[in-house]
């Protein structure tokens, strides 16, 4: 059984700059891809916040969702891409966290959930 995603909600592009945390430049920068625009996936700007009161810390602006049936092209992301760079609509954000996301019943990748900041 495969998650179907209806690929006409899928309309945002981003560009996105891919970093590696565990390999650095020659100037102990972490190392960057090339941009890469990526289309077919969505975007939802929202800010999120952890705590209460005054105790309250900004955690994301936002989540984009990369679909492996929709997205193209789609990127192979891991944790030692935490740190990378996605512009949208002239604003630039960094992936905070990534999700991988499985099919049900198979081990097959569903996409990726990233939240920005």
């Amino acid at each position: 059984m495969r998650l179907p995603v209806p690929i006409t909600l899928c309309n945002q592009s981003v560009i996105l700059t891919k970093s590696y945390q565990s390999e650095t430049d020659m100037y102990g920068q972490a190392k960057q891809d090339t941009p890469v625009t990526i289309s077919k996936c969505v975007v939802q700007l929202a800010t999120q916040y952890t705590g209460s009161n005054d105790n309250r810390q900004l955690i994301a602006n936002g989540t984009v969702f990369f679909y492996a049936d929709c997205t193209n092209p789609m990127p192979t992301l891991n944790k030692d891409n935490l740190g990378s760079k996605i512009e949208f609509e002239g604003n630039e954000y960094t992936v905070q966290t990534i999700n991988e996301l499985k099919q049900p019943f198979s081990d097959d990748l569903f996409g990726y959930k990233l939240e920005v900041l």
